[in-house]
C-alpha cells in the first residue's frame, strides 16, 4: 500500500502528529510532505491519502486551502483518504474563542468534505488538542494519533 501523509504546520505541532502518523506505517511505502512541497504527480499510485492542517478561525490553514484548491477535479477517485487537524479544545477556552470553536468546529471536517468532493472516501477525520495557540500538544497526543493511524488500515 502507498501512502501519502501531506500537512501543513504554523507552530510545529501538526507536523510532530504527521510524523507520529506517517512512522506507524513501517509495512508500507509511506512518504511524509509538508503542503508547499506537494506536486500533483505525488498522488500517483497512492492508495491512502492522510491530509492535516492547524484550525485557525475553525478552517484549514491557508498552505492546506492551497494544497486542496491545486487538486484536480476527481484526482482522488479510488483513493481512500483521512483529514486530522490540531487544535484548542472548545472546553479550554471562554467567550468569543469558545463560541468559534462551537459554531465552526475544527478543520479536519472542512479538509474531509474537499477531499469527498475531489472524489476521495473519507475513512475518518480527527483533531488532535493543543494546550494553546501555539501548543505543545496536549499530554497523550502523540499516541493517541498513532492509534488513529492504526485503524485506518482496518478500514
Amino acid at each position: 500500500m502507498n501512502i501519502l501523509v501531506v500537512y501543513d504546520s504554523l507552530f510545529g505541532n501538526t507536523e510532530k502528529i504527521a510524523r507520529s502518523i506517517s512512522e506507524v506505517y513501517t509495512e508500507q511505502q509511506v512518504s511524509l510532505k509538508p503542503v508547499k512541497d506537494f506536486s500533483v504527480s505525488d498522488l500517483t499510485a497512492v492508495n491512502l491519502l492522510v491530509a492535516g492542517s492547524p484550525t485557525h478561525g475553525g478552517r484549514p490553514s491557508q498552505g492546506m486551502k492551497d494544497f486542496l484548491n491545486v487538486l484536480p477535479a476527481g484526482s482522488l477517485k479510488n483513493i481512500k483518504a483521512a483529514s486530522f487537524d490540531t487544535g484548542i479544545p472548545v472546553e479550554a477556552k471562554k467567550g468569543f474563542v469558545r463560541f468559534v470553536i462551537r459554531f465552526f468546529g475544527y478543520a479536519s471536517k472542512h479538509i474531509a468534505n474537499a477531499l469527498k468532493k475531489n472524489g476521495a472516501a473519507v475513512l475518518a477525520s480527527e483533531t488532535f488538542f493543543v494546550l494553546d495557540k501555539e501548543g505543545p500538544l496536549k499530554e497523550g497526543e502523540i499516541e493517541r494519533s498513532k492509534k488513529w493511524a492504526e485503524e485506518l488500515l482496518k478500514k
